[in-house]
């Protein structure tokens, strides 16, 4: 065996340079390592609270009643003028607010989209109206819902000559809600609305 005997080593400046590169590499790569780590951390904290309540947070809807609130006026076309669509939350959902609600309205007249207001009688808005609701989570300035509890959405035309349904028309409703998937519903009035102010559209 042949034992080689190298005492020979780089020194000087240019080796300094190099082992203090090499140093200030690692260091940025342990930096670019640890805030890759963080970011990444921070989404998967996020989307793991976010993920169930998107799930969980759900409404459902129990009936779409039509009103003919003028209906006994004479010359204005029979058609209903309001529309009360009674909601509550899925067992087990979260908190809701009725403020986050948009409704969208699709007819053979357009589309329109219907925010949360306490005043009726404004344009392109909806109120609620509490029927159920134990712990008075509920109130018009600030109407959050509960699991367990029933509210009215009500909405009215603004215009009692141009009805929101007329007989045999067909009108789709879609409520988007701030978290959870938006629920789609297709009304169609009846050939006749007889002599009944309040009509059963749903379901």
């Amino acid at each position: 065996m042949k034992i080689f005997d190298n005492e020979k080593a780089d020194i000087g400046i240019g080796t300094l340079i190099i082992f203090i590169a090499m140093i200030l590499v690692a260091a940025v790569a342990a930096v670019v390592l640890i805030y890759s780590t963080g970011v990444l951390q921070q989404k998967a904290t996020l989307a793991a609270k976010d993920a169930p309540a998107k799930v969980t947070s759900n409404i459902v809807v129990e009936t779409v009643i039509g009103d003919r609130v003028n209906s006994s006026v004479p010359g204005l076309q029979p058609g209903i003028q309001s529309l009360l669509i009674r909601i509550k939350p899925e067992v087990g959902t979260a908190s809701m607010d009725v403020r986050q609600i948009v409704i969208s309205i699709i007819s053979s007249d357009g589309n329109e989209i219907l925010r949360y207001s306490n005043n009726t009688q404004t344009a392109n808005t909806f109120s609620a109206i509490p029927v159920r609701d134990e712990d008075r989570s509920f109130s018009p300035d600030i109407p959050v819902i509960n699991s367990g509890d029933l509210v009215d959405l009500v909405f009215y035309t603004l215009n009692y000559t141009n009805p929101i349904l007329i007989p045999k028309q067909t009108i789709s409703l879609s409520i988007n809600q701030e978290r959870g998937a938006s629920i789609n519903l297709e009304i169609t009035a009846p050939n006749s609305f007889g002599i009944n102010r309040y009509v059963a559209l749903y379901p």
